[in-house]
């Protein structure tokens, strides 16, 4: 993984760019998520057609691309938050000025169908992001106030090395593992796989989450991962807590993952509070983290700069 420039940090006053890069979005879910980022102290500003609607999308491809460089390059704003997930945010990839992004960062912040853009930062120009809140997602509709402080604490520079981030997670295979933190939803990942942005997960700590997929299709997209060689050099694996689906249990899930990790001997740890499942704890993105042998996660380096 290569190493780009760090955004900078994201203090209380700055404005956040709020866009739509996937999903139609509720405005009454925008509306509140939009008064609790103002109640956290930012200042939201949200891109002109945000809840503009074309079927399953929220607007056409060039529509949501505007909203998308609007945001990464609107002048004051220090970072840039998806309204919410979906599906067409691997649509948007080469639509975006990633030269221009690089050259100029500001932290992205967003999870589920964003991690298109999150691994896309972190594996191909190593500008850190964070897998946290999205405006019209979870800050309208989930009340968990730890989960808002760690992203405001990760994302302004606040977070120590020592300091151990989340909660412990379980072992399913393996013991410590150190590398950059990468990764987000697996279906997502997935459908990038042969693509120009498929990610290169060489030396991560693979962050990996899902919802609403039974343990076969989990199954099924490691697999191709694995044949595929693509996992062959990762440090590591951390999975989010996820939620079982079809009437399986959480130990069909826990069983998956811990073969694919055996089958390609890297530590396994299980239940890392982030992702759909919820609470949805922000995690840094393009940045080195450490597991250790009692399951805690260690962040290494702050994804802002200074």
């Amino acid at each position: 993984m290569r190493k780009g420039r760090k955004p900078l940090p994201l203090r209380k006053g700055d404005v956040i760019a709020v866009f739509a890069p996937a999903g139609p979005v509720d405005p009454g879910k925008l509306s509140r998520g939009i008064a609790r980022l103002g109640r956290a102290g930012f200042v939201p500003e949200i891109a002109d057609g945000v809840l503009e609607k074309d079927g399953y999308l929220a607007g056409s491809d060039a529509h949501r691309a505007g909203q998308a460089n609007w945001a990464f390059f609107l002048p004051e704003a220090r970072a840039a938050m998806a309204a919410r997930g979906g599906f067409g945010t691997t649509r948007l990839l080469p639509l975006v000025d990633w030269g221009r992004f690089a050259r100029r960062p500001r932290l992205v912040v967003g999870y589920s169908d964003v991690t298109a853009i999150l691994s896309y930062l972190a594996t191909h120009l190593g500008i850190p992001s964070i897998h946290g809140p999205m405006a019209a997602a979870d800050m309208a509709t989930r009340s968990d106030g730890p989960a808002l402080t760690a992203f405001r604490r990760l994302a302004s520079g606040e977070v120590s090395p020592r300091e151990l981030w989340g909660f412990p997670c379980e072992r399913l295979h393996g013991g410590a593992a150190e590398g950059i933190l990468s990764g987000g939803c697996l279906s997502v990942l997935t459908s990038l796989l042969g693509t120009p942005f498929e990610p290169d997960f060489r030396g991560a700590l693979l962050f990996l989450e899902d919802v609403g997929e039974p343990c076969y299709r989990i199954d099924r997209m490691l697999t191709q991962w694995i044949q595929a060689g693509r996992l062959r050099r990762i440090a590591g694996i951390v999975v989010g807590k996820m939620s079982p689906t079809g009437g399986e249990k959480e130990d069909d899930l826990r069983k998956v993952f811990a073969e694919a990790g055996r089958s390609i001997s890297v530590p396994v740890w299980y239940g890392f509070p982030a992702g759909h499942a919820g609470p949805n704890y922000a995690l840094p993105f393009g940045v080195r983290a450490r597991i250790d042998g009692r399951g805690r996660l260690f962040l290494l380096e702050s994804p802002v700069a200074g």
